[in-house]
């Protein structure tokens, strides 16, 4: 697939920055987290995109080593706001640390930040899948709103199928996978996430016209 459609089909979570943009001064700050990670998406996009045209694509993989911590974090924060964690910040601040341990230590000590941070893509790619079906769980059994209005579960499902893609992206990447994986098997790979990751954006737009009004609380006297 041509760089340029790529680079356009990417610019698609664009619509969920626009929207939250219109809308962010009326909703609901427990999703903040939500759109401060789409608006960082988008910037990681354009900034990949510049790279890459001025001839310094290797550039980027510090970005996306550094993107990929915020991502988690910014997710994480977004659960812990919907009471995951039943909205203990001492577990919230635990987690954040140890993968923040977790991807400091491999990037000092393995990959020097010059190459991407495969195994920590990859753990916290499987915590974002675990935190989302646990969060669809809790949505479906305890809110009354109609599923499809709910942004949580268009989230939730974006996450999920996003990072299942992604884990088998980057898992065919380790080379202890490489010999055992054909050439074309990993670009159809590639070709796929990219497809999903239209869709996953465009679920995100859905979520963020779902995004409910912030509350308002009057005083009894």
């Amino acid at each position: 697939m041509d760089s340029t459609v790529r680079f356009i089909l990417s610019l698609s979570i664009g619509f969920a920055v626009i929207i939250g943009i219109v809308r962010f001064r009326r909703i609901d700050p427990s999703y903040y987290p939500f759109l401060f990670n789409c608006s960082v998406a988008l910037t990681v996009e354009i900034l990949n995109w510049w790279l890459t045209q001025e001839g310094h694509p290797d550039a980027f993989i510090l970005v996306q080593n550094i993107f990929s911590y915020l991502d988690f974090y910014l997710f994480l924060w977004l659960f812990h706001n919907w009471g995951l964690f039943n909205r203990k910040k001492s577990t919230f601040i635990a987690i954040a640390s140890v993968f923040f341990v977790i991807w400091l230590l491999e990037g000092l000590l393995s990959t020097g930040f010059v190459k991407h941070n495969v195994y920590f893509f990859t753990l916290y790619s499987f915590a974002l899948i675990f935190f989302s079906v646990s969060t669809f769980n809790k949505a479906v059994v305890n809110e009354r709103i109609s599923i499809f209005k709910n942004p949580k579960f268009w989230i939730c499902i974006g996450l999920i199928i996003f990072y299942s893609f992604f884990i088998l992206v980057v898992v065919t990447s380790i080379s202890l996978f490489n010999v055992k994986v054909s050439k074309e098997f990993r670009r159809g790979l590639w070709a796929i996430s990219v497809y999903s990751n239209l869709l996953v954006n465009l679920l995100y737009a859905v979520a963020a016209i779902w995004v409910p009004r912030k509350k308002n609380f009057t005083s009894l006297f």
